[in-house]
């Protein structure tokens, strides 16, 4: 019998945990609750055996303070346990229990803070019902493979995967019997309510009896003493919202982690979208590294840590760096190839191209080899934060899938898309670099002859000609005649010099241009190209008139 067994430990539900937020905070504190669940789990296991060999992530160091807010881990880990079968499988039964703890400890210290004010019995009844929203929703799988180091690390690997897959695929779901009105956030369980409510009690007689538990949440819920913007103004928990126990804990997790891991000054609160675009607009970036599956297929376990801390790196001390310190921006999540971040509007073009050459650099991320998808979208402030939310996984999921008109290279882009206040969505996909050179300091030389020499007209001129001119091309309308073009890109560009400016490199211009039309999937895609380049040429000069202003 094996006294080695490699284990794959995971938690979730993620995408509806993340998912179920109406502020930037609960989007953090989904992704930051799901990280310290794994430290934990992790922190268990050591505790349980000592010996434990960590494969993915490598480790679980504490982080710097500067980025102690930030999620760094994935939601599962694999290790190598040094015990039987049977006490490997008791000491994850163990972990396991240890992690639900956690939970139910997170969401019923929740309702000690936002409920001081009631009888411990009153309290009592609330964290019984968000104790029974946990049973039913949360869930933790794990799978325990004998492991002998002569054998083919890889094949046991995926032996595992594939019994976890299966694991989860013959999940169950608890039953839960709700009558009353569902949470404001998550929109699937019922809210936290003192009073029973039954199939008899009618809308109105529900809306009062949760009216009456939320209004006893603590003045600090109610009014917030920040400074000045209003979405705090009004409160951390508002009038019309009423919150499920999960939700509620997500809402509270920054008290929660600040008295359980520093103090307000090193764990840092997660701004508001107001306070992250600095204007009407902000960016969301999401990134996922491409064909991870063949970084992490080394036939021993050696290889596969390797990886592992190579991501480990890239991810705690490499991603923060770039987003929260070089460009201003806030990360929700940083856990390997996975990155998530809110980025001011006239930064965001800047750190998507510094996260992805990052990942290849070999003193950063995983080397010349590794490529990164990216997706990009920028919203108005008032919009839906779950719109946006979708949208940038999409476009993620888009980049995954682009093929390179002019080399049939597949994945390692960028799709981008802004959403206007008035509604008008424009999106365009693009690889990484076109020939030797990179795409991002293309649009960036672009937009700065927008800023300098060139009228905004062109765009406009430009689209009215060339949008007639598109005709079917298998799936895609796109122009061939490049010639005719090339003719009319000149033309324009002549036509639209602003008065009193001269045009340097007329035909490095055209020749750009016609690369970034190259590029694209379609005419579509590069006329939304062009018109999203104008919104970058306003938000970046807002930039420089900032920066004029401070060295002035």
């Amino acid at each position: 019998m094996s006294n080695q067994h490699l284990v794959v430990f995971t938690v979730g539900p993620v995408q509806s945990f993340i998912a179920s937020a109406r502020k930037t905070e609960d989007f953090w504190s989904g992704s930051y609750i799901l990280s310290h669940f794994i430290r934990e789990a992790m922190k268990m296991l050591s505790k349980l055996d000592p010996e434990c060999e960590f494969i993915f992530p490598k480790n679980i160091q504490e982080t710097d303070v500067k980025t102690l807010h930030i999620a760094s881990l994935p939601n599962r880990f694999t290790a190598i346990v040094h015990k039987d079968v049977e006490e490997t499988a008791a000491i994850l039964q163990e972990t396991e229990g240890h992690v639900r703890k956690v939970f139910y400890e997170l969401c019923t210290s929740a309702i000690d803070s936002v409920f001081p004010s009631l009888e411990e019995q009153e309290k009592e009844i609330l964290k019984e019902k968000a104790v029974k929203q946990i049973v039913a929703f949360f869930e933790a799988y794990w799978v325990v493979e004998p492991y002998d180091s002569n054998i083919n690390f890889q094949e046991v690997r995926e032996r595992a995967e594939k019994r976890l897959g299966a694991l989860k695929n013959d999940k169950h779901y608890p039953g839960l019997k709700q009558y009353g009105l569902t949470c404001s956030v998550c929109k699937e369980r019922e809210a936290l309510c003192l009073e029973d409510i039954g199939l008899e009690d009618k809308y109105g007689d529900m809306k009062r009896k949760l009216a009456e538990t939320w209004k006893k949440r603590s003045a600090a819920y109610k009014v917030s003493n920040s400074n000045g913007d209003q979405e705090q103004q009004a409160g951390r928990i508002k009038d019309n919202e009423f919150l499920c126990g999960i939700c509620l804990g997500k809402r509270t997790a920054w008290d929660y982690f600040t008295n359980k891991l520093g103090n307000r000054q090193t764990f840092r609160r997660f701004q508001s979208v107001l306070e992250i675009g600095k204007g009407n607009y902000y960016a969301i970036l999401l990134m996922d590294g491409d064909n991870m599956g063949q970084w992490f297929s080394g036939e021993n376990k050696e290889d596969y840590s390797h990886v592992s801390e190579r991501l480990a790196h890239f991810s705690q001390q490499v991603v923060p760096k770039i987003v929260e310190r070089d460009y201003n921006g806030r990360l929700v999540y940083a856990g390997g190839d996975d990155v998530l971040a809110f980025v001011p509007v006239e930064e965001a073009l800047h750190v998507a191209q510094a996260l992805r050459f990052a990942f290849s650099n070999p003193e950063q991320g995983l080397g010349e080899k590794a490529t990164a998808s990216i997706g990009l979208v920028i919203g108005h402030k008032k919009a839906p934060l779950q719109s946006l939310l979708n949208n940038v996984r999409q476009l993620e999921k888009k980049a995954k899938g682009y093929v390179n008109p002019e080399t049939k290279a597949k994945k390692n882009a960028l799709a981008l898309a802004i959403h206007t206040r008035s509604g008008e969505i424009s999106e365009a996909i693009l690889p990484w670099e076109i020939g030797s050179l990179r795409t991002v300091e293309l649009l960036h030389d672009f937009i700065s002859l927008l800023q300098n020499d060139l009228s905004s007209t062109f765009i406009y001129h430009f689209s009215h000609a060339f949008f007639p001119l598109l005709h079917e091309s298998e799936e895609y309308r796109k122009l061939k005649n490049h010639e005719m073009m090339q003719v009319e890109l000149r033309r324009l560009l002549k036509r639209s010099v602003k008065e009193g400016r001269k045009l340097e490199s007329l035909e490095q211009h055209v020749e750009v241009l016609l690369m970034l039309h190259n590029a694209s999937r379609s005419g579509y895609d590069f006329l939304n190209l062009l018109k999203m380049l104008t919104f970058f040429k306003r938000s970046e000069g807002k930039k420089s008139e900032k920066a004029d202003v401070k060295t002035g």
